[in-house]
């Protein structure tokens, strides 16, 4: 061997002296380090506490005020109202001393007034006036009295006076005369208590008044006439002697 290779393997085997020392120096190295204990550094420490938020609540007490109010129902009563018209003929009967609730004798007053009642108003009234006018006129045929008032509604003519009749003494103004005449309408639908009215026919007068009645024809028309107890008077006229009734009168009529 020579010299140059002695040296050779020297430099080798002190290369492989290091390399196996600086092995073991990292080694023990290594070794230290795994068996230090690191204490961490004491930093500043914050601890989070669940936030907490205190609400301050205001519990306001309402002094509440209850009223109690008591309703009472009552039944309610139902009051049912029958309206019963009463028609002027159900009630105006013709008499012969009467218009039925007025009786010849009445006084004036009251027995217009209650006519009014039935009728309304009337379509005519004279006041109370002499039974001649100061031209000589009859006001309503040749009346008795001083003074006479003549009151109309349609078909119906009511005749008052302060003359003594029958039914009143003299200076009393009473109703002592009506008649019912057919215009052109019969606007009130009167009849006598046996049913005869304008229109009625002399065959119905024989059937409600029998031998009561007489039926003439002579210068003054065609006209009847039936028996009644005194002092009533009970007639009217016809349209021919075996015509209809065109009027009915009650009572003693001015001038006879």
């Amino acid at each position: 061997m020579t010299d140059v290779q002695r040296r050779i393997i020297a430099i080798l085997a002190g290369a492989v002296v290091v390399v196996f020392i600086a092995v073991g120096i990292l080694a023990l190295a290594n070794q230290a380090t795994d068996t230090t204990t690191t204490t961490p550094s004491a930093g500043p420490t914050t601890t989070t506490l669940p936030s907490t938020t205190t609400s301050s609540s205001t519990t306001t007490t309402s002094s509440s005020t209850t009223t109690t109010t008591t309703t009472t129902t009552t039944p309610s009563s139902t009051t049912t109202t029958t309206t019963t018209t009463i028609l002027p003929s159900d009630v105006l009967i013709l008499g012969p001393e009467n218009i039925d609730g007025i009786q010849f004798g009445t006084d004036a007053e009251s027995a217009i007034t209650t006519l009014e009642g039935y009728l309304g108003d009337p379509a005519s009234d004279t006041g109370w006036v002499p039974p001649t006018d100061s031209q000589g006129n009859q006001v309503y045929g040749p009346c008795p009295g001083t003074e006479i008032r003549v009151v109309e509604w349609p078909n119906l003519t009511t005749v008052y006076t302060d003359a003594s009749t029958p039914w009143a003494a003299v200076g009393t103004r009473h109703l002592f005369f009506y008649s019912y005449v057919l215009y052109d309408f019969d606007f009130w639908g009167l009849t006598t208590a046996e049913g005869i009215g304008l229109g009625s026919t002399a065959q119905d007068l024989r059937d409600a008044y029998g031998d009561a009645v007489d039926i003439t024809s002579d210068e003054l028309g065609d006209y009847y006439s039936v028996t009644v107890p005194a002092p009533g008077a009970l007639w009217g006229f016809l349209e021919g002697p075996g015509g209809t009734v065109s009027s009915i009168q009650g009572g003693v009529g001015c001038g006879e």
